[in-house]
């Protein structure tokens, strides 16, 4: 399963777009993992490129992201819904309100 791990800090359409540049070959029906160990801070672009480059563009049946901050999870979510992929978003060990 390719795993992108986030640094502290995700901004911008741009950094989204390298991140999963790096992930190897078709992602069709192949789950691919978020590390959000790290991460303090995500902008809601950074989430919404990121369903949308991984769910839409390279058309991977899951997105399954573990330990994201509340804030970054529903910006996930909400970017989900309005691509229409929510049914293929995994939000797993979500970090306390707070972090």
């Amino acid at each position: 399963m390719p795993t992108v791990v986030l640094p502290s800090m995700v901004a911008g359409r741009d950094l989204a777009d390298a991140l999963v540049e790096r992930i190897p070959g078709d992602l069709t029906a192949t789950e691919v993992a978020v590390d959000c160990r790290r991460l303090v801070s995500g902008s809601p672009s950074f989430a919404a490129q990121l369903v949308w480059r991984v769910l839409v563009d390279r058309r991977a049946g899951s997105l399954a992201v573990t330990h994201a901050p509340a804030a970054f999870a529903a910006y996930l979510e909400q970017a989900a819904t309005r691509l229409e992929v929510a049914d293929r978003l995994r939000i797993r060990a979500k970090a306390p309100v707070g972090t």
